[in-house]
């Protein structure tokens, strides 16, 4: 919606969306507001685009629903479009209670900004320092890699010869990466306006269905893997093997957009807009699986599909015959035992003689997250020098460290191991 109009209510709809509500606009609201209906239900992303067609303020402002405006929060988002046109700017987001509707705001200082997951997920991050120093004030327009996706302020015009939406993206999911990428990488900006701020709603699940229980999010986020992501849509893909051959339609407008915008790659993306993004593979000394074969079949660190939300004890299983996200790891090159954003550590001061390896959020300041790679595949834990061990221990059960031994179950290779020998002891 712009600041004239509301939002698209997708047919057929519940009791209060149907006349109750045209009366309420009727007799309640102004002649400016005007209330678009779809003849049946398409999903969020082809609204959206119903909504833009018929917009016609020269600033489009997308909100979700389950909203509240905070006072003064649309001037600030203006002021910045008109400054720079190509500039798409977000709020801050505050939290609404899904439960009590409680509205929490923060201390006006402090705030993240969007990252994202390999799998292809919306992330917050931290505000880079690099950015800090950049943006010049606390309250200063803030450079964002990428945008939730539910609130939103984008020039009219420019919102079309960006690209708009992707109208091959069914229903809902991947359109705000999508968008992310692409209007970085085509030459607009993606920014955070502190002084402006909107309540939302998080919800825990999707009060909605898909139709034909389809996987909209995967089969979107496959689509602009492979128009955004360049190669490194392989990294996508580890994650979900099942999309790479799947029918996620035909994107060949998006790339013919993507050609006439003379768009920058994608891993001009990461080095520029988000060079603090870990790169599963290039990042690193080593990768793949992370395998011991003092027996058979051999044994492989896995996640055991534990969530990476909380820390969690690092498990073993039986290595997969492919490389699986859940057994991926890398050796960093700071020297990190690490998945995406999950490190192993272990406790430095402990008397314990074997201590189980927990999997933590990555602090990157080395201590107790610093491991080292020896040419006789021992994993050594440096602060405590202690070895990574399996001893017994079979699939489904947790990895543990312990004193240095010459012992096969102390051996660990990697699938990939990156040229630089230096590294090792």
């Amino acid at each position: 919606m712009d600041f004239n109009e509301t939002e698209i209510i997708k047919q057929p709809p519940a009791a209060e969306l149907g006349e109750k509500l045209d009366l309420y606009l009727k007799y309640r609201l102004p002649p400016l507001v005007r209330l678009v209906r779809l003849r049946e239900r398409h999903g969020l992303i082809r609204a959206r685009l119903a909504g833009a067609r018929a917009a016609t303020g020269d600033v489009l402002i997308f909100l979700d629903s389950h909203c509240e405006a905070n006072e003064k929060w649309m001037e600030p988002l203006l002021q910045r479009i008109k400054e720079s046109r190509s500039a798409v700017v977000v709020p801050i987001i505050d939290v609404i209670d899904d439960k009590t509707l409680e509205y929490y705001n923060g201390n006006g200082r402090y705030f993240q900004v969007g990252g994202f997951t390999w799998s292809g997920h919306f992330t917050w991050i931290e505000i880079s320092e690099t950015e800090q120093k950049r943006r010049g004030s606390p309250v200063g327009a803030t450079r964002s890699p990428t945008m939730a996706g539910g609130l939103f302020a984008i020039e009219r015009n420019y919102f079309w010869e960006v690209g708009s939406y992707d109208n091959g993206m069914d229903v809902w999911g991947g359109e705000n990466l999508e968008m992310s990428f692409r209007v970085w990488m085509c030459g607009g900006t993606l920014e955070t306006i502190p002084c402006s701020r909107v309540g939302h709603i998080f919800r825990s699940f999707h009060p909605y269905t898909f139709p034909g229980n389809k996987d909209t999010h995967g089969l979107n986020t496959a689509r602009l893997a492979e128009t955004w992501m360049d190669d490194y849509k392989r990294l996508f893909y580890l994650y979900r093997p099942e999309l790479q051959n799947a029918d996620w339609g035909d994107i060949s407008e998006r790339k013919d957009l993507r050609n006439r915008l003379q768009c920058k790659s994608f891993k001009w993306y990461l080095e520029n807009i988000y060079p603090e993004k870990y790169i599963l593979d290039e990042d690193v000394f080593a990768f793949g699986r992370l395998r011991n074969n003092a027996t058979k079949p051999d044994i492989c660190l896995d996640n055991l599909q534990r969530n990476e939300k909380s820390a969690y004890d690092m498990g073993l299983y039986n290595c997969h015959t492919f490389v699986a996200s859940s057994q991926f790891i890398s050796m960093s090159k700071n020297g990190e035992l690490r998945r995406e954003d999950v490190c192993a550590e272990v406790p430095v001061f402990s008397t314990q003689v074997v201590e189980k390896v927990r999997m933590v959020r990555c602090h990157g300041q080395r201590g107790n997250q610093e491991w080292v790679l020896a040419k006789t595949g021992h994993i050594i834990h440096k602060a405590t020098n202690k070895c990574l061990d399996r001893g017994d221990k079979q699939a489904m059960d947790d990895v543990f460290v312990t004193t240095c031994a010459n012992t096969r179950t102390q051996q660990w290779w990697f699938d990939h191991y990156l040229p630089v020998s230096s590294y090792y002891p």
